[in-house]
């Protein structure tokens, strides 16, 4: 931000989502659009392209730290999940976690109506989907989640 406030030029164009209907998941559609991007930054002459990747499978590990899930890789060497690979594939590399790239607060009942879970007392809570823990405080009438994501350069 402090080069665009001093009117640097921009050398980096950042992926803040790509997302593919589910019906029209699997047919390589996310793959062309990262591809496209790729060749847009290219075009710009833009020395990289960055994105905080959402790993398609860190929601079955929501207690394993981001920094762990990113060094989990399959027999061949490819990384576990799918999301990652298809970066990976691209040319991607994997940089540091994105912590606190999603942000959700809102009061107990609220996550309790989100989740259809019941917050019986102050703590840490693992909810379906969600790559991390979900925090409630019952005295503060706070929920809050903060989601970690994965820093990765395409360029």
């Amino acid at each position: 931000m402090t080069g665009h406030e001093n009117a640097a030029p921009s050398d980096t164009l950042c992926i803040m989502a790509a997302a593919v209907r589910q019906d029209r998941q699997g047919a390589g559609l996310a793959g062309k659009v990262l591809a496209v991007l790729r060749e847009r930054a290219t075009t710009a002459r833009l020395e990289r392209v960055i994105a905080p990747v959402r790993p398609a499978l860190k929601n079955r590990y929501p207690l394993t730290p981001m920094e762990n899930f990113a060094r989990w890789t399959r027999a061949d060497g490819a990384h576990i999940d799918p999301w990652i690979r298809t970066h990976q594939r691209l040319g991607a590399t994997i940089l540091a976690p994105a912590t606190r790239s999603m942000v959700i607060t809102g009061t107990v009942s609220e996550w309790e109506d989100w989740t259809r879970m019941a917050f019986p007392e102050t703590g840490q809570y693992v909810v379906p989907d969600a790559l991390d823990l979900v925090s409630i405080n019952r005295e503060e009438d706070r929920g809050t989640y903060e989601e970690t994501n994965l820093w990765m350069q395409h360029l």
